[in-house]
């Protein structure tokens, strides 16, 4: 499991899963994920631990890694920061997500600085974009003249299907393969 990767009891290439879509493996998560921060919290250079694990996968296993984070600045996220060469940021299309937006990549410099000088940010993903509403519409706009050509063109906008598909554990495009949540990802995913 993720927790044992991350608290040296286990392997991320042992942690693995198959998933439904061929040749895309994933490492679960779940609440009791939480308790690592609690766990790494006194040990030494816990933020650099993902870093070294996924320095010890066996070479060629894997094309890319994703490393999904939750919304929130804990040790896990900085610790796939730290273990990252490039990072792509969905930015919901509501105002408050700007300001969670101005701490990430103020925490993204002190990265950075002190322990990933190679972190590239690669662009800003506008994520449960509503075109039926003028504030979503604004936000996306905002994001545009702040950070230019940082934000992709692609949006991803709010679409049912993608909750839908997420409470089945499948991928949208598997789902629904036709919904507009699907079509967003695969323009994504052409990018």
């Amino acid at each position: 499991a993720l927790f044992d990767a991350l608290t040296e009891r286990g392997s991320l290439a042992a942690a693995a899963r198959e998933t439904s879509t061929s040749g895309v493996e994933l490492v679960p998560a779940g609440s009791w994920l939480v308790g690592v921060e609690k766990a790494l919290a006194g040990e030494v250079g816990a933020e650099t631990i993902l870093r070294r694990r996924i320095a010890s996968l066996p070479e060629g296993r894997w094309d890319y890694l994703v490393l999904d984070c939750p919304p929130a600045l804990g040790l896990l996220t900085v610790g796939a920061l730290t273990a990252a060469r490039e990072l792509l940021v969905p930015v919901e299309a509501h105002v408050m997500a700007l300001a969670g937006l101005a701490h990430l990549l103020q925490t993204v410099e002190v990265v950075r600085e002190r322990l990933n000088a190679e972190l590239v940010l690669t662009g800003l993903l506008a994520s449960r974009v509503d075109g039926r509403t003028r504030h979503s519409l604004e936000v996306v706009e905002d994001l545009r003249e702040r950070f230019g050509p940082l934000v992709l063109e692609t949006v991803i906008h709010e679409n049912v299907a993608l909750a839908e598909a997420f409470s089945f554990g499948l991928p949208v495009t598997s789902y629904k393969s036709r919904s507009r949540g699907a079509e967003d990802f695969r323009a994504l995913a052409a990018k």
